[in-house]
């Protein structure tokens, strides 16, 4: 049996074809490759393209990041100026002590809707008004009946006759009294009190409110637990007086208007009330505190325009001039053509009637406890003017007339004001006008407190009948 390898001739080649194969070129993309292009300014050369789209993914994210949190700042900045930094800037100092914006735009706000409620309120002004028309009108209508029961009698007299004609007297009496009510309502009391309701007014106001509770607060601070508690408003006060204040608004508005209107809280009017009330519990224990008689000064004065002038005549003075003739050349019209004489004076008179209001200073140098009879001022500067006194009598207890008693107890807190006001020791800064009448300051009243007051208008009349009984 013959054996046999079976082998592969060397030469055979595979059966594939012997075509010759073709080749694709292909470029491969690798993000980790260097292009070796800067990013930015020349920058990031050796960055792969993947880094670099990271990087400015990033970028773009963090910029965007950035804005937002600048206009975040910007408003958040904003709200924190309008409603923090502004409202805690001080519109005015007294005595060191800064009253903020934010306390004259509350005050502001209740002190105008106050003066709203007084002319349009439910019992204001201008309801009285109406109800004092009503009754000329009623009046009226009385008359012109018994006038035409009079003319319908037998001529004659009668009892009727004569009872209709007493009812005829009392019934025109009625008229005329509530006309000349009306007369003075509607002429007088409402157009001076309009003239009054202005922005400028109770911006005025306001400021001047909250100087004179720094001078109270002060002066009660001080004072013995008696008199802090006659001032100091409770809180059934307080409540008394919101109250009050609410049931005499416009029937078109409300309390929760009046409070969301200025951005109010039921505590910031409550705390503007507490001024109020506080204030008019001062004035109500000063007034009480003046009672007859009083500690009264006779005094003369003189008054010049100049330093120099009134130096000169104070010098005439002191070298035995006569202060009557001398007073003839004084500026002030009321006294110099009778000496100068002052005649008798309360404390708080020459203030108020003198001074007009306007200022305390010479009315302290003459109620000064170290004033003695013959004595003789210095040369006083009060607004604008150089006054020299000199006191003739001191009565420590003087009669006075009821009329001038009655003035200066409705002036007592007025003048009390005046008096501390004009110590050297306390301060007031003026009031910045810039703020005062700021738009955000301006309170949303019911009605709108208007920026100047009305044109004068004419008044309507009522009917003026007269009982002429035939």
């Amino acid at each position: 049996m013959t054996s046999q390898t079976a082998r592969r001739p060397k030469d055979q080649r595979s059966a594939r074809s012997a075509k010759a194969k073709k080749y694709t070129r292909q470029t491969a993309h690798v993000e980790a490759r260097r292009d070796g292009k800067p990013l930015a300014f020349g920058w990031g050369g050796h960055l792969s393209r993947h880094e670099k789209n990271r990087l400015q993914s990033r970028i773009i994210w963090a910029t965007t990041a950035l804005i937002g949190l600048l206009i975040v700042a910007v408003v958040v900045g904003f709200w924190v100026n309008i409603n923090i930094i502004v409202p805690a800037q001080p519109i005015t100092t007294v005595n060191g002590q800064a009253i903020p914006q934010s306390d004259y735009r509350k005050l502001f706000a209740l002190a105008a809707q106050l003066e709203a409620n007084n002319i349009y309120g439910p019992n204001g002004l201008n309801a009285q008004r109406d109800n004092l028309s009503k009754q000329v009108a009623d009046a009226q209508t009385t008359l012109d009946k018994l006038n035409t029961q009079i003319k319908a009698l037998p001529k004659g007299t009668s009892k009727e006759r004569t009872s209709l004609e007493s009812q005829l007297a009392a019934a025109q009496s009625t008229h005329d009294q509530a006309n000349v009510q009306y007369q003075a309502m509607a002429q007088t009391t409402i157009p001076n009190e309009m003239q009054l309701f202005t922005q400028s007014q109770f911006g005025n106001q306001s400021v001047g409110w909250l100087q004179d509770d720094v001078f109270i607060r002060q002066w009660l601070a001080k004072q013995n637990s008696t008199v802090q508690a006659k001032v100091e408003p409770t809180s059934g006060q307080t409540d008394r007086a919101i109250s009050d204040f609410t049931a005499n608004l416009p029937k078109s508005t409300n309390y929760s208007k009046f409070l969301s209107d200025n951005s109010l809280s039921n505590n910031d009017a409550r705390a503007m009330m507490t001024i109020k009330v506080r204030r008019d519990n001062m004035q109500s224990y000063l007034a009480a505190q003046i009672v007859p008689p009083l500690y009264q000064v006779h005094a003369r004065e003189m008054t010049f325009s100049t330093q120099q002038d009134a130096n000169n005549n104070l010098k005439q003075l002191k070298n035995g001039g006569d202060f009557a003739k001398l007073a003839t050349k004084s500026v002030d019209t009321s006294t110099n053509t009778k000496g100068g004489d002052l005649g008798w004076l309360a404390k708080g008179q020459y203030a108020q009637t003198i001074a007009s209001g306007t200022s305390g200073i010479v009315d302290n140098w003459i109620f000064d406890p170290a004033r003695k009879p013959n004595e003789l001022s210095p040369v006083i500067t009060e607004n604008g003017a150089y006054h020299i006194i000199q006191i003739l009598q001191i009565d420590p207890a003087r009669s006075v007339d009821a009329t001038t008693l009655s003035s200066l107890q409705g002036n007592a807190l007025t003048s009390w004001l005046l008096s501390v006001k004009a110590q050297q020791n306390l301060t007031t800064i003026a009031s910045d006008q810039n703020k005062l009448l700021d738009p955000s300051n301006i309170p949303n009243t019911t009605p709108a407190i208007p920026a100047s007051p009305p044109a004068a208008a004419g008044t309507p009349t009522v009917g003026t009948g007269s009982g002429t009984g035939q």
